[in-house]
């Protein structure tokens, strides 16, 4: 049996009501005016959580080393089952984006809009909650319940820290924005300030086509963390549930 089939059986034995709801709520939460965006894909760490937990009620994990695989090919299996459950933020935000820009949503209060900058954070966001869950509940897979509360605690410590330029410039945009400045007028007004954190607000939280230009490099780098997450997380995971006696 090889990876691809064993995908198959997590995507069929693995997948049950709670997942989807799970899924509904990332897709959902996009749409709540004045909600923080990365709260919506804290629900898709729930449904990676979720598929070791079923594991103790289903006995899935048992089933699966008694078939004729490796056990390192199920932890490929089961990191490529997570990998899909994360991606689908993108295109679930790409169009909460565009129906947002539609129908005329006012400015997030809460935190930074979707734009390239969220895209990027959320991927390191993800990323450190791959290091440090998927990278370390193989020492116990049927225990997931310690590595995910620090891994959630973690989720939560850097979206603030990704909010805190937004929070900053914020007062700041409000006022040059009630003024009549174009965002590049705003941009010329808050270099004035010398503030770091006001400065790079201000760039984050631009969602018109020229600011989200400037925002590319930080989408590359968290896309380039987020892939980079995935063999660390392997490797360690792999190595942990080799030792691991079933």
């Amino acid at each position: 049996m090889n990876v691809t089939k064993l995908l198959k059986k997590e995507l069929k034995l693995e997948s049950n009501i709670s997942m989807y709801i799970w899924i509904a709520c990332l897709a959902l939460f996009y749409y709540i005016p004045g909600y923080p965006m990365y709260i919506g894909c804290f629900y898709t760490t729930l449904a990676v959580m979720m598929t070791f937990t079923l594991n103790q009620l289903s006995h899935g994990l048992l089933y699966t080393v008694l078939l004729p695989v490796r056990k390192i090919d199920t932890v490929k299996a089961r990191f490529l089952y997570c990998g899909l459950l994360e991606i689908l933020f993108v295109p679930f935000a790409v169009l909460a984006a565009f129906v947002r820009w539609k129908c005329g949503f006012n400015q997030n209060p809460a935190g930074i809009e979707i734009n390239v900058a969220y895209m990027g954070f959320q991927f390191i966001i993800l990323a450190i909650f791959n290091i440090v869950f998927l990278g370390a509940v193989y020492k116990n897979p049927l225990k997931p319940g310690k590595p995910y509360f620090i891994s959630a605690i973690l989720y939560f410590v850097t979206f603030a820290i990704a909010e805190i330029p937004v929070w900053a410039s914020r007062s700041t945009i409000v006022k040059l924005r009630e003024n009549g400045l174009s965002p590049d007028q705003i941009m010329s007004e808050v270099q004035k300030t010398g503030d770091f954190l006001i400065k790079f607000g201000a760039i984050i939280t631009r969602t018109d086509f020229d600011g989200q230009l400037k925002q590319i490099p930080i989408l590359i780098a968290g896309l380039l963390f987020f892939i980079l997450s995935w063999p660390l997380s392997f490797k360690r995971a792999a190595n942990k549930f080799e030792k691991y006696d079933m």
